[in-house]
């Protein structure tokens, strides 16, 4: 193994075996202390994919996060990251665009306008 190799953490090893992917906020938290990533990931988890029934279903849960990385300008890759989701938890192109409209209230127009820049890598791609 070169230099520039870098193996997973056991908390790092979890996070790809559960969801089947790492974020670079998981590569990042496991660098700092595993067992930072390893608290977040049991947050995300919990109020994501808890077994105990949630108020929202899990493709709302996703929507309101479009929502969220649209707000907060500067997040295109989780934008992409939860709609994604959302559609393969059975969003529509129409409910994705409703939460990045919806977003544009409280954030502006440069958000909603930013949105639209990614959302093309969502449904080109699906």
């Amino acid at each position: 193994m070169s230099t520039t190799e870098k193996t997973d953490s056991e908390a790092l090893a979890r996070v790809r075996a559960k969801r089947g992917y790492v974020l670079p906020v998981h590569e990042l938290l496991d660098e700092v202390d595993p067992e930072i990533l390893s608290r977040y990931d049991a947050l995300a988890s919990e109020l994501l994919f808890a077994d105990e029934p949630r108020a929202l279903e899990l493709k709302t849960r996703y929507l309101v996060l479009v929502g969220v990385a649209t707000a907060t300008k500067g997040d295109p890759d989780g934008i992409i990251h939860f709609a994604r989701r959302a559609v393969a938890n059975g969003a529509s192109r129409r409910e994705v665009l409703e939460a990045i409209s919806l977003a544009g209230l409280p954030a502006g127009m440069p958000a909603i306008e930013e949105a639209t820049q990614v959302l093309h890598r969502v449904f080109d791609e699906s």
